[in-house]
């Protein structure tokens, strides 16, 4: 028994099992205490003998938190006839595996800057926080499940993104869970370490406090945003019998006490794709389902849509007003590798036969859309909110509300959509603007700039 204790595989089976630990600490469990499962494994790490060693173990820690924390991903091969479900085995191993290994590499990265000393603890938080980063943005970039993930749950936590933002906290949120391990390490100077660690850490905590017991608590009474959840079973979405009931469904949601609120400067929000069809095919429908939901001309409509362009697709948000004319449109510009395109369709082609044949296309930003008493608005479609860049490179002085649309349907009753909600809070609270999020199903939420929910749909309402 002693032996197997000792062995590579019982090391290797501890890292996996305290990386899948560690993935509790993230909504919509919120086990904050869990996320000492990350320093455990970064304390198992520093101590092997190889980088071999060193890059398996990392490896290992980083497979049981991705594939834990991402299995979700597997129930959109159910949730419509759009794929194969023999492929889910691929996707739900394949994608974690090849994020753990950034992972692996580092912290092989971290030993080799530190070769001279047995404590590289400190390097390997640094390497996995830059490492992190890297994920972010390479191959089109994926920067969900980031560790820093786990102080969404908590308002006082979710405050340290707006003073360092989402890629520094994953350096927090490690050194917080390794420094157990380091205080009860056989290091030195290991109550100085710790204190030096503290500090700063216990500063960020206190500012947050301050921040949120200071935060403003004006409202402005003149303004109302509705979000319109249908919750449409992904099977059903694009039937075309069923858009009727789908369209009476969604203008009985917009239309509710609209006599009570035809003074306010009013927007109404459907989500991503909210009914089969597309523009400028469906233009005239469109038309006519503007002027029956909006009564006022203070009041607009904001639908997700597809939209054709020739020969070209774009997964797309248009703006109305009561008059049924577009004002403004968007298109989605970052797209969902093997979702909404194929990478390297061409040399894949054995492979990408079993997925859609028609990619969609990658909008252009032109502007926001500026609403009179409402300011200029930024609008992102589903797993954009979690793309910083195309937040600060739209905003303006005069930017005062993000809108998110989206449709978790795909992930069915998983942890996917309470972990959309939590990346989408981080963003309002790092740019400190609220949030519209507006899902098929999900959760849609309004979300203040302090990460505070001030109103929700619940997933499949």
């Amino acid at each position: 028994m002693n032996k197997f204790l000792t062995s590579p595989i019982f090391n290797y089976i501890s890292l996996y099992i305290a990386g899948a630990i560690a993935t509790l600490s993230l909504p919509p469990f919120s086990i904050l205490p869990l996320i000492i499962g990350f320093g455990f494994g970064l304390y198992r790490i520093n101590f092997q003998s190889s980088l071999i060693k060193i890059f398996l173990s990392a490896w290992f820690l980083g497979f049981g938190w991705f594939s834990f924390g991402l299995y979700w991903i597997g129930s959109a091969f159910f949730m419509a006839d759009t794929y194969h479900v023999f492929l889910m085995p691929i996707a739900i191993i394949l994608l974690p595996s090849l994020l753990a290994v950034f992972w692996g590499c580092a912290c092989v990265c971290a030993k080799l800057i530190n070769k001279k000393t047995k404590f590289s603890i400190l390097y390997i938080i640094v390497f996995l926080s830059l490492f992190e980063y890297l994920r972010a943005q390479l191959f089109s970039g994926f920067p969900w499940l980031m560790p820093s993930m786990t102080f969404a749950s908590n308002v006082y936590l979710i405050q340290i993104f707006s003073f360092v933002g989402s890629f520094s906290t994953n350096i927090i949120v490690l050194t917080i869970s390794a420094l157990p391990f380091v205080f009860f390490s056989n290091f030195k100077r290991k109550n100085t370490l710790s204190l030096v660690l503290l500090i700063p850490i216990i500063i960020l905590f206190f500012c947050g406090i301050l921040k949120y017991y200071k935060k403003s608590s004006l409202k402005n009474t003149d303004q109302l945003v509705t979000i319109v959840q249908p919750n449409i079973k992904q099977k059903n979405k694009w039937i075309l019998k069923n858009r009727e009931q789908h369209l009476n469904n969604l203008l009985e949601l917009s239309t509710k006490y609209r006599n009570s609120f035809n003074n306010k400067n009013r927007i109404i929000i459907w989500p991503e794709t909210s009914f089969e069809g597309s523009i400028p095919k469906e233009m005239k429908l469109l038309s006519f389902i503007s002027k029956d939901v909006i009564k006022s001309p203070k009041t607009y409509l904001i639908a997700g849509l597809l939209r054709t362009e020739e020969t070209k697709l774009f997964n797309s948000m248009v703006f109305l007003n009561f008059k049924g004319e577009i004002l403004y449109k968007y298109d989605k510009i970052h797209l969902v590798p093997f979702g909404e395109y194929i990478p390297f369709r061409k040399n894949l082609r054995m492979f990408s036969d079993y997925f859609s044949q028609k990619d969609f296309q990658s909008g252009k930003f032109e502007s926001n859309q500026n609403i009179d008493g409402l300011g200029s608005i930024i609008t992102l479609i589903c797993y954009e909110i979690l793309f910083a860049d195309l937040i600060v490179n739209r905003m303006s002085k005069n930017t005062n509300l993000l809108i998110n649309i989206t449709n978790d349907a795909w992930f069915g009753k998983t942890i996917g959509p309470y972990q959309h909600l939590a990346l989408a809070k981080i963003k309002a609270v790092e740019f400190g603007l609220p949030l519209a999020r507006v899902a098929n199903t999900g959760i849609s939420a309004y979300v203040s700039p302090y990460g505070e929910i001030i109103g929700k749909i619940p997933l499949y309402k």
